[in-house]
């Protein structure tokens, strides 16, 4: 139990720097690390998936509130992108949340495993396309808005990483896109996270859980990756990030052929 929560702080530590740099909110490393270690702490089998989800949602609360902050103090925030989004990014978490509470827990992990192998072909691809000019048109971000919210509640991953490709195509610097992630990120957290609470009221007898949140895994990684969101805000201004999200991208698909393995 006590290698656990290490290795609970130490995806705490990652999953907060790599919140603050690349605005992604953490789920993507929170979720594999949650599969692989809760059943060594008591969570059985069936439950382990969606409660990793869930729990993976819980900690982007906390981890992409403290990077958005330090965001909001540097003036990087693009409140009307956030005004547009939120309101249906929310929405499909909720849908989200609903589905990924009630279909099948491998089926869950399978999924999981495939968004991650997209995410990472995004992060690998050098160019992506940019709107011809830079008018936004309010109703295919509405619909992409919904469709990030569905997909990211589904399985975990708080929305930032396909938050930020949506505005770098409207053709919105990297740092404000990555501000404006983290905002979106944490309002899609928290009705996530309320969703899988609420749709594991009835099923799950653990102790220590709320629903599919296990509160010991969530401020196992919740209070580490908080701290160290807003230095991955500031790392961000500085470190080449391309170099970055390309080796990152490469872990991503390891950890996806695992998953997919081991499912």
């Amino acid at each position: 139990m006590t290698l656990s929560f290490l290795l609970l702080g130490l995806g705490g530590l990652v999953a907060g720097l790599l919140s603050g740099m690349l605005g992604i909110g953490g789920g993507i490393i929170a979720v594999p690390l949650l599969i692989y270690l809760l059943p060594g702490m008591g969570i059985p089998p069936e439950l382990v998936a969606p409660m990793a989800v869930g729990t993976s949602l819980a900690t982007i609360v906390v981890t992409t509130a403290s990077g958005a902050y330090a965001h909001h103090l540097r003036k990087m925030i693009l409140w009307d992108w956030v005004r547009l989004m939120a309101p249906v990014l929310v929405l499909g978490g909720i849908l989200g949340g609903y589905i990924g509470a009630s279909i099948d827990p491998v089926m869950l992990q399978r999924i999981f495993a495939s968004v991650l192998l997209l995410l990472a072909a995004r992060m690998i691809w050098k160019t992506q396309p940019r709107a011809a000019d830079k008018r936004i048109a309010h109703t295919p971000v509405r619909f992409w808005s919904a469709g990030i919210g569905v997909i990211s509640a589904l399985v975990g991953i708080g929305g930032g990483a396909l938050v930020v490709p949506l505005l770098h195509y409207y053709q919105v610097a990297m740092r404000n896109a990555v501000a404006v992630a983290a905002v979106c990120s944490v309002l899609l957290a928290i009705f996530g996270t309320a969703t899988y609470a609420w749709m594991g009221r009835a099923g799950v007898n653990v102790d220590g859980a709320i629903g599919y949140v296990y509160l010991p895994a969530w401020l196992g990684i919740g209070i580490v990756s908080a701290l160290v969101a807003p230095l991955g805000a500031r790392l961000a201004q500085r470190l080449p990030v391309r170099y970055l999200q390309r080796a990152f991208a490469m872990l991503l698909v390891i950890v996806s052929v695992h998953l997919f393995v081991s499912s």
